[in-house]
């Protein structure tokens, strides 16, 4: 039986932008089937050119990526900075995963960069939660990353960690980002460990053995939350 956003959102198109390869199962795509989107995914790092929000699309997802989003002199991070500020021209919604977070942030002036303190976050962290209501204080997710953003004027924070206060935002009334990886499967956990040869040289990351323990008491408790989060956020952006 099709629920409420299923039938609201039956029909409309979902812009959905990968920056990594192999693209595994991931939450918040699922997420946008499941309401009734129809999804049209574009790579960037393969050349594909970022539509304009005149081509019709009705919400965007921006995935994670290993690019340094605060380099806009690099062509490929120019286009989509380019892209982002022309989205926010629109009232249409848009959720941003880490990089996709970033780049909400430097287009709302925020400042993105490595912190003062120099700790990265690989591995599962707890939040701290500004909004209990919407996050439970102390929920474990999933980071991989060692650039934090600013707080742009007017947005709010949801949740932060310990190192890093923004890990959840809302950039706008239609508009949410997290820092971390609520969408990303154990597979893609382990694919980005195997692949990303740095990762290790970074202070403070989890050994790899230790996320792997972690994952076992915290992966679904994240992606259960991360499931009804979503689902709610797409309620409340129906119209």
């Amino acid at each position: 039986m099709e629920t409420r956003l299923g039938q609201s959102a039956a029909g409309r198109r979902a812009l959905v932008i990968h920056h990594l390869r192999p693209v595994f199962d991931d939450a918040a795509t699922a997420a946008l089937i499941a309401a009734g989107y129809q999804i049209d995914r574009r790579f960037p790092i393969e050349g594909d050119a970022l539509p304009h929000p005149d081509e019709g699309h009705d919400i965007a997802l921006m995935h994670g990526s290993l690019a340094d989003v605060t380099r806009p002199e690099d062509p490929g991070m120019a286009a989509e900075h380019r892209w982002i500020e022309a989205w926010w021209k629109t009232d249409r919604p848009y959720f941003g995963i880490c990089h996709g977070f970033q780049l909400a942030s430097m287009a709302l002036g925020g400042r993105v960069g490595p912190p003062d303190h120099g700790q990265a976050e690989f591995g599962y962290y707890p939040l701290v939660s500004a909004q209990p209501d919407l996050v439970p204080d102390g929920l474990h997710v999933f980071q991989w990353h060692y650039y934090g953003a600013d707080l742009p004027a007017g947005c709010e924070r949801i949740a932060g960690s310990a190192l890093y206060p923004n890990q959840i935002v809302r950039f706008g009334e239609k508009r949410l980002g997290v820092q971390f990886h609520p969408e990303m499967s154990l597979e893609g956990q382990r694919h980005l460990r195997a692949t990303v040869p740095d990762w290790k040289t970074r202070a403070g990351v989890q050994p790899a053995h230790h996320q792997e323990e972690l994952a076992a008491a915290h992966h679904k408790p994240m992606q259960d939350w991360f499931a009804g989060f979503l689902h709610n956020w797409l309620e409340e952006i129906e119209i």
